[in-house]
């Protein structure tokens, strides 16, 4: 009886509790909770147990949030760019466009889109990036449609199909999203900033921790083309933050490649052990996390689902040549910060004047219909 009532008031102080999982403030301690030590003396303080508290701070206001905002997920029809579509428009993005060279799979995963969030808040724009001037149009016209971009998420895992035209360019994917994207987001082109994303994934680590140098599934630089862009364009200059997120099938401690397969003596072999994840889900947290607190430049790990750590990891690489990584930089643990369930609701988003316009327009219908 003594347990069941224990168990019925813990849950009751849980229920009434405003700090849940979802809802943690970023919290900067400046002071740990060491063990209560009792410290021997004289007099009136002989005995005294002392236990520091927590200093916290208010959770800083996000770089970016997707409430309200338009995006464009390359290579949106399945795979990870299906995931960050679906997970923009669950905490409120206003319109996402997939922009996919799969006309047929591009239309299915927009029904999909419709079907689950409404009609006018998902659409497909014909694309293909191994042709330039096709990159240059398809993006053109996800600019007519959404009028603003914000968002520009780049699935470099997606599966392209084989082009029918010669390709007019070297530039590999990573540098033709960031180019062209840049024009699009950059406030010195006219737009209003954001951030491009780019999602490529990762078998590890060669030199890790101390000297890392990343190995991928599709042979993309992605983080390499993020950090040298980032270096060389300021934030300042575009208002277009740069960023690499890698989801790999390894936990962050394995992060380097002992598994690496090793040349086999007298025989070739075109397959390599499989490194992306199967689980795409996860890839929503990251993105929101990387919105509201990435810096341009930086490159972040996705851990699998197994994982109990949901958000991204940052990966700190040697800012100087001959300089290293010191290990003991991933041993410190973050604060946690404020992200919102997936399944948040949307809050109102301000009406464009279009839909401003076709809401006058059926409501002088509907009037003059009544007259009649």
């Amino acid at each position: 009886m003594r347990s069941q009532r224990a168990s019925s008031l813990f849950f009751d102080l849980f229920r009434r509790s405003s700090r849940t999982l979802w809802k943690i403030g970023r919290c900067r301690f400046h002071a740990t909770f060491p063990t209560a030590r009792r410290k021997s003396g004289k007099g009136k303080d002989g005995d005294v147990s002392r236990r520091t508290k927590p200093v916290c701070d208010e959770p800083p206001k996000p770089i970016l949030d997707p409430s309200c905002k338009n995006a464009l997920v390359i290579g949106g029809s399945d795979g990870f760019g299906f995931a960050a579509a679906d997970h923009l428009l669950r905490r409120g993005a206003r319109t996402v466009i997939i922009a996919d060279d799969d006309p047929d799979q591009g239309q299915i995963a927009v029904e999909r889109l419709r079907d689950s969030h409404g009609n006018s808040r998902a659409g497909f724009v014909h694309y293909d990036m191994k042709i330039d001037c096709h990159v240059q149009a398809g993006l053109d016209r996800a600019l007519c449609k959404l009028k603003t971009i914000h968002i520009l998420f780049n699935d470099l895992d997606k599966e392209r199909r084989p082009s029918t035209c010669p390709i007019s360019s070297k530039e590999n994917s990573v540098v033709k999203t960031i180019r062209v994207g840049v024009k699009l987001l950059g406030r010195d082109q006219g737009g209003t900033g954001g951030i491009i994303v780019n999602c490529a994934s990762i078998f590890g680590f060669m030199g890790w921790p101390d000297d890392p140098f990343p190995v991928y599934c599709k042979k993309e630089p992605a983080i390499e083309v993020t950090r040298a862009y980032a270096r060389e364009h300021k934030v300042d200059e575009t208002g277009v933050r740069v960023v690499a997120i890698c989801p790999t099938n390894k936990l962050f401690a394995d992060i380097g490649l002992p598994d690496f397969p090793e040349p086999i003596p007298n025989k070739r072999t075109c397959e390599m052990p499989v490194c992306i994840p199967k689980s795409k889900y996860q890839i929503g947290t990251a993105l929101s996390y990387v919105l509201a607190w990435a810096k341009s430049g930086s490159a972040w790990i996705v851990e699998p689902a197994v994982s109990v750590h949901q958000l991204p990891r940052l990966i700190h690489f040697p800012e100087k040549e001959g300089e290293k990584v010191d290990p003991k930089v991933y041993e410190a643990r973050p604060c946690p910060v404020k992200i919102e369930p997936p399944c948040v609701e949307p809050r109102a988003c301000t009406p464009t004047e279009k839909e401003m316009c076709v809401k006058k327009k059926k409501k002088r219908e509907g009037d003059d219909g009544q007259r009649d």
